[in-house]
């Protein structure tokens, strides 16, 4: 992902971005991932996931069940991505994703499904899809742009919370 082509423009865009990974997270039931935010973080940082993330230690694993947990975590984190995205275009700056976002995380997709699971760019681009699609229906609900507004507001005064506090505020604004 090319850094001009996704930066925050400001405080206020990242915390929508923040906000919408956030929401996302929670809609996938990902929650258990979800360790905290910290807007003032290093840039790709903001949304602090749990240690074991991305963690494949157990040699006792079958490959079969690593294979499914990284499919998971990969799928998992391209909606993240696509919610940051989606949730500052469309309730920050009332536009849609532009092309040259959508493709810069394509390509990421891509590149981390070709060398985590031995996918092609025809599967990464089928999961990117899905994951769009969701992204996109789940900003367009009035009800999601709503608790989105409200949350992003809450994290810009507080810029940094734990995934408990997140999650229960989000609980408070109707998102469960």
């Amino acid at each position: 992902m090319t850094p001009s082509t996704l930066h925050y423009t400001d405080s206020r865009d990242k915390a929508y971005g923040v906000a919408g990974m956030a929401i996302t997270l929670v809609a996938l039931d990902g929650e258990d991932f979800f360790a905290g935010i910290d807007l003032d973080a290093p840039a790709g940082e903001h949304l602090i996931m749990s240690h074991d993330y991305g963690v494949r230690c157990n040699p006792r694993m079958s490959a079969k069940v690593v294979w499914e947990q990284t499919l998971r975590e990969l799928r998992l984190t391209a909606s993240l991505a696509l919610a940051n995205i989606t949730c500052r275009r469309y309730l920050l700056a009332h536009m849609s994703v532009r092309p040259a976002e959508l493709d810069a995380l394509r390509d990421a997709l891509r590149h981390d499904a070709s060398v985590h699971l031995d996918m092609d760019g025809d599967e990464a681009d089928s999961i990117f899809e899905e994951c769009r699609s969701y992204a996109d229906r789940l900003f367009r609900h009035h009800g999601v742009a709503d608790i989105a507004h409200n949350f992003a507001g809450r994290l810009a005064d507080r810029h940094q919370m734990s995934g408990r506090e997140a999650l229960e505020i989000l609980a408070s604004l109707g998102l469960q």
